[in-house]
């Protein structure tokens, strides 16, 4: 099985008598349209890690293999900028999600993913997804819609950004222009 010979020196199963994390996984975009019961598939398919500070979760460039919630903890996304010094992206904190598109394509990682400080993160992954989808192909289309959703929003998010950045450098160009 996937899970026991690549996963399962890093991850370890989420195991009866430990906290549960349905309630963690119910609050999280990509799982809030899941009934408890298709919550209880999911939280048996996740693992949970714990990084000491400034371990890398996955680097940029690395294979992509699945989404991370940051559980306790923060996250730094960062990219590497050609002869300049790194780029942060972000900070994520508890109840934040990473690496979505993981779970859909296999293009490699577009930036790395550090600990900051003491981090736990759960992750779920691509093998796990695919299981999830035979067994039960109504909960993976919720999982999918949930991500299509996310992943417009930040697409807009993105778009608007940019569009305020050009629209600040064509002024700031014609202020070159005119003094």
């Amino acid at each position: 099985m996937v899970r026991d010979t690549i996963w399962g020196n890093l991850f370890r199963r989420h195991k009866k008598g430990e906290e549960r994390i349905i309630d963690f996984l119910r609050a999280i975009p990509i799982f809030e349209d899941l009934s408890d019961n298709e919550l209880r598939v999911i939280e048996q398919s996740v693992y949970i890690r714990r990084y000491v500070k400034g371990e890398s979760i996955f680097k940029e460039g690395d294979p992509s293999l699945g989404v991370y919630i940051v559980k306790d903890g923060a996250v730094h996304i960062i990219r590497q900028v050609p002869n300049g010094p790194p780029l942060h992206l972000a900070t994520l904190t508890a109840g934040d999600f990473f690496g979505e598109l993981g779970l859909v394509d296999d293009a490699p990682r577009s930036a790395t993913a550090v600990a900051d400080d003491a981090a736990e993160a759960i992750g779920f992954f691509k093998p796990d997804l695919m299981a999830v989808i035979r067994q039960r192909p109504d909960t993976g289309i919720k999982i999918f819609q949930s991500m299509a959703k996310t992943l417009s929003a930040r697409l807009r998010r993105t778009n608007e950004e940019l569009y305020q950045l050009s629209m600040k450098q064509q002024k700031e160009a014609r202020a070159v222009d005119e003094g």
